[in-house]
């Protein structure tokens, strides 16, 4: 009972935290994009990063209320590492945002990244809606979802976050912001099997669901969940 109660408890502190630091990173950017709306003359690198700020305000938005209208988790791992790989996996690419700026970035660049982070933050929110009162970033069980995006992977949310990634490490191309996001997609692997782990436990028809979808890359045969064993 009282376990219960700190989960229950603990998962209240969560929504808040969620949104509180989503609704943050929000207002930063539309601060931002009023920024250069304000300009005289926009340029073309304005317009991405327009383009690009309108989809990811999209995904924030999206963040925050599902993260303040989710179930409470019935079942959640163990032990800190699964909540300490959770957190690091979603926040370390934040610090890109610290590096040194990359030299003089072509259109060509800054219109593939832009491109890759619309694609990636509107497909997220698309599996967001799917996805609803079950969402969550630490490795809980709240409902078990297999319909839409999550009957072609089991990690849908993952593989369109990684997309935008990949388009803001484009933005910003060097070693180091390579090194980040190689080392952000490690955790995020090792975050998918603390997830199905959990899963594992609270549904008795995940095996069989893992057995006909892939983990990550669409139409590729799925695991028998070895890794998760």
């Amino acid at each position: 009972m009282l376990k219960g109660r700190m989960l229950l408890a603990a998962d209240y502190i969560g929504r808040f935290g969620i949104c509180a630091y989503f609704t943050i990173a929000m207002l930063r950017r539309i601060v931002h994009a009023a920024q250069i709306v304000a300009k005289d003359e926009l340029q073309s690198a304005d317009v991405l990063a327009l383009t690009s700020t309108a989809a990811t305000v999209l995904f924030l938005g999206m963040v925050c209320v599902v993260a303040i209208t989710r179930l409470p988790p019935i079942r959640a791992a163990t032990g800190f590492e699964p909540y300490l790989t959770a957190m690091a996996g979603t926040f370390l690419l934040g610090l890109i945002a610290y590096l040194p700026e990359p030299a003089d970035t072509s259109l060509a660049l800054q219109m593939a990244g832009t491109a890759m982070i619309v694609v990636g933050m509107v497909s997220s929110a698309v599996v967001l809606f799917w996805l609803g009162r079950a969402f969550s970033i630490m490795p809980e069980a709240r409902t078990l979802i297999t319909g839409g995006p999550y009957s072609i992977v089991r990690h849908p949310l993952y593989l369109t976050e990684e997309i935008a990634m990949i388009g803001l490490i484009v933005l910003n191309l060097s070693v180091w912001s390579v090194l980040l996001g190689g080392v952000q997609w490690l955790l995020q692997i090792r975050r998918m099997i603390n997830e199905e782990r959990v899963l594992q436990t609270a549904f008795p028809g995940y095996p069989a669901y893992a057995l006909d979808v892939p983990r990550i890359l669409p139409f590729m045969n799925a695991g028998k969940l070895r890794s998760a064993q």
